[in-house]
């Protein structure tokens, strides 16, 4: 037997619905002191910096034979390759190409998830890595593959160690591997092979460098682990810094001018 009134009981809202502005939790920043701790305390940031270190101590001497001998190799169909592979392979790992492909990478996730934080993080990625490699190039000064003397210190204008297109292979294309990552953004099948063609954009670049006489050995390899190194760096540094600080920046948020209709 049912009670006095066994029927549904009636829901009348006595206020209009208005759920208000996105609600941002106070975080703290980390301290110039934890950033720096946090990133000299990464073990793969750390391991990255020591082979990037040993291997320019090995280009400056000890690895002269092997760049040699791949740069004095015989370049078969010269002629016929060489305007090919300057405009088409050698182009995958510039900045010309590399960086539109993570600008709408970054833009794109930043939309979907209403963050500033894909963006932020391929401007700091990519700026931290150009200014390393500058300084380092400017630093070393070493010539050129096609002057056949894989000498440090030649002087200015010499800037082929390390290999910027090497760095852009790796950081680059590593940034935009890892935001899909970071945000979901494909299944793992797809995170698989767009991993395997970072890989194959390295190999090629460095093959095709190698060929045209644009970059020694070690230049390419001391490239990619300087990128290997930024891409570290970055990855730790979103991991040290907290979220939530910048939704109210985000301009599809903007203001309600009045309070929402009520829902049925």
């Amino acid at each position: 037997m049912g009670g006095p009134y066994s029927g549904p009981i009636p829901v009348v809202r006595t206020k209009e619905y208005d759920p208000g502005p996105p609600v941002v939790r106070a975080v703290g920043w980390p301290s110039v002191s934890e950033i720096a701790w946090g990133l000299a305390s990464d073990r793969a940031a750390i391991i990255l910096a020591v082979a990037l270190l040993v291997m320019t101590m090995l280009a400056a001497g000890p690895l002269h034979p092997v760049d040699t001998f791949l740069n004095e190799l015989p370049r078969p169909y010269w002629d016929s390759l060489r305007d090919f592979l300057i405009m088409w392979p050698d182009t995958v790992a510039s900045r010309a190409v590399a960086l539109p492909v993570l600008g709408v990478t970054a833009l794109q996730l930043a939309y979907w998830h209403r963050s500033w934080r894909p963006i932020v993080l391929g401007a700091v990625g990519v700026v931290g890595m150009m200014s390393m490699v500058s300084v380092m190039k400017l630093a070393i000064n070493r010539g050129h593959a096609k002057n056949y003397d894989p000498d440090f210190f030649m002087g200015p204008g010499n800037v082929a160690f390390p290999s910027g297109h090497g760095a852009n292979a790796i950081l680059i294309y590593g940034l935009v591997l890892f935001l899909i990552i970071r945000f979901g953004a494909a299944r793992p099948h797809i995170i698989r092979r767009l991993a395997y063609c970072i890989v194959g954009i390295a190999l090629l670049q460095a093959t095709v460098s190698i060929y045209l006489h644009f970059h020694w050995f070690t230049d390419l390899v001391a490239g990619m682990i300087a990128g290997g190194f930024a891409l570290r760096v970055t990855i730790r540094l979103d991991r040290m810094f907290p979220h939530g600080r910048t939704v109210e920046w985000w301009p599809w948020y903007g203001r309600r001018e009045g309070p929402l209709a009520a829902r049925e």
